[in-house]
């Protein structure tokens, strides 16, 4: 049996994108032991995966950095991985692959120096994430590519109690780049002009968000406020609820596009911080909206696109 590690340790918009090479390799390894090594606060969404059998959490911001990444070199020796998916492809993984290389033997996929199936093309980074999956997936011999059954993310959401045809709005993300975040005073707005269609939005955002949004705040304003009161699980239970999505491009924009109907219509607003050729949702029925300052996307121009 082979033994498989694929490491990938986020954003969650990039997790989400991963799932189409994870059961790309796993149909071409049908019997093998599967491996993740991922960052700790993804392992609910990988850990759903039927065919996931170990999940290991690489905590790369502890201040013990160096006594952990002893710990992970010495666990990888004793794991005798046959072959290594590095789908994170960065500097830190690098680094990883001359080490592990030097006490084990292995197969790795990436762009690592001297790896054995090294992905070369010098305009990787100028292919959609998941073209450019495919890629690196094909130059290590796997030529399938899978397609993604997402109800293996499952969550009971009977706590919100919610109905169906749910409008969706999900506010922030991207805390570290303001630039990708529709600012909450068009979001207000977008609130009111729902109203006056007797549309009431569920709201949804991080923890980080509470600090934006208070719909007290706004006492000419309904909708539900679930803020911080999600899960990753719950997000994709409550997008199957949905028939309209609004939100900037986020790792919560990305899980719900994948999970929710194909009916469901999803309206993604890009600023100047990230390009939707390289990195937008994938799915039917998205609609890509891109201004050079992304609140100059106006309330009223979404509002014209709802039924």
């Amino acid at each position: 049996m082979k033994k498989i590690l694929v490491i990938k340790h986020g954003a969650l918009g990039d997790i989400i994108l991963s799932m189409y090479p994870l059961f790309s390799i796993k149909k071409n390894f049908k019997n093998c032991n599967f491996t993740i090594l991922t960052e700790p606060q993804y392992i609910d969404l990988f850990k759903n995966l039927p065919f996931v059998d170990y999940i290991k959490a690489d905590n790369r911001k502890s201040i013990f950095f160096v006594f952990s990444f002893i710990k992970l070199c010495i666990w990888f020796y004793k794991q005798k991985f046959d072959w290594v998916f590095d789908l994170q492809t960065s500097k830190r993984t690098n680094i990883y692959f001359y080490f592990f290389s030097i006490i084990s033997e292995f197969k790795w996929s990436g762009i690592a120096k001297k790896c054995s199936h090294p992905h070369l093309n010098a305009n990787r980074t100028k292919l959609h994430t998941i073209q450019r999956h495919k890629e690196q997936l094909r130059l290590a011999g796997i030529k399938s590519f899978a397609m993604v059954n997402w109800n293996f993310l499952k969550s009971n959401i009977k706590k919100f109690s919610l109905t169906n045809n749910l409008f969706l709005l999900i506010i922030g993300g991207a805390a570290h780049r303001p630039k990708k975040r529709w600012s909450i005073h068009n979001y207000v707005n977008l609130i009111k002009l729902l109203n006056q269609k007797k549309i009431f939005p569920i709201i949804i955002g991080g923890n980080a968000e509470k600090k934006y949004f208070n719909e007290k705040n706004y006492n000419d304003i309904k909708c539900k406020n679930l803020i911080g009161k999600t899960s990753y699980l719950d997000l994709a239970e409550i997008a199957r609820k949905s028939k309209w999505v609004v939100g900037n491009d986020t790792g919560p924009m990305h899980l719900i596009c994948q999970c929710s109907k194909n009916s469901t219509k999803k309206i993604v607003l890009f600023g100047p911080d990230s390009n939707p050729k390289l990195c937008a949702p994938t799915g039917k029925n998205i609609i890509i909206i891109k201004k050079n300052d992304i609140n100059d996307i106006l309330p009223e121009n979404i509002i014209k696109l709802i039924d």
